[in-house]
């Protein structure tokens, strides 16, 4: 599940820089997204590592070489990045677009590992599929990336006061819409959870914890987060603004988290 998290991760942070207001963030702040990016998918590299991946197989050899080419995407936006300086243009945000595509290749492909997505028979049944299951991937990788691009860019407001809002308002707008589509998807996903003939394969207690955490602080708490972010935003209260981001970090991981242990042990897109 680790790498599988950190892939997911590292995606997101890619691609939520790809999309923000490249221009006006400030090259040293690309530059530390690029950092981050990059330590995340070598983790994600170095954690498949320890738990190989059955030889010989398809998903074997598309998560490894989707992890490769992001880091040489990933390395290639860094020397991008120092070489235009102050002199960002929005051409710079190919690079991080294109190591978020490899990356969430890569995260889509270890979700769906066979040895690792169907535990029973059945399971193919219950309300996983492989297209809803990449989608759930799709949209955590986005919400990951969508808070921790903006946490990271409301610190530079902290020391760059006469920054525009600009890039911090578009990403609060990023995540807020990650949020809605989360919340959106879990309503339909969960829908087999509450079917008559849905039954637990575990402890019950356990399961209706994990159901509860992904989501009432994966969904509902992010969700208050939100927009309490979006309102210190309009008000360019970024230091509050970078505190809520900070909290909902917390929510997120611990909602995507919960939302892929689900997925492995009980075959639920969450």
């Amino acid at each position: 599940m680790l790498p599988t998290f950190l892939a997911q991760f590292a995606a997101g942070c890619y691609l939520a820089v790809a999309i923000s207001a490249i221009a006006q963030s400030g090259w040293k702040y690309l530059r530390l997204m690029a950092v981050v990016s990059l330590c995340l998918t070598l983790a994600s590299f170095l954690a498949l590592l320890r738990d190989p991946l059955p030889p010989g197989s398809t998903h074997r050899d598309v998560i490894m070489y989707s992890l490769v080419f992001t880091l040489l995407f990933g390395g290639a936006w860094l020397f991008v990045n120092a070489g235009q300086g102050e002199r960002i243009r929005n051409t710079q945000r190919i690079w991080p677009a294109l190591a978020g595509l490899c990356c969430l290749a890569a995260a889509i492909a270890l979700v769906l590992r066979p040895d690792v997505l169907i535990r029973f028979p059945g399971a193919e049944r219950l309300g996983a599929p492989r297209l809803s299951t990449a989608l759930s991937t799709t949209l955590g990788a986005f919400m990951l990336g969508s808070v921790t691009a903006a946490m990271l860019l409301g610190h530079r407001y902290l020391t760059d006061t006469d920054m525009p809002i600009a890039p911090l308002k578009r990403l609060a707008r990023i995540y807020l819409l990650a949020v809605i589509l989360r919340f959106i998807w879990i309503g339909f996903a969960a829908v087999p959870v509450f079917s008559a003939g849905f039954a637990p394969r575990g402890d019950y207690t356990w399961f209706w914890l994990m159901v509860c955490i992904r989501g009432g602080i994966g969904v509902v708490g992010t969700g208050i987060f939100a927009w309490m972010v979006w309102d210190c935003v309009r008000r360019r209260a970024t230091q509050s603004a970078t505190a809520l981001f900070y909290l909902s970090m917390i929510f997120v991981f611990l909602g995507e988290l919960a939302g892929q242990y689900l997925t492995r042990t009980e075959s639920l897109a969450l």
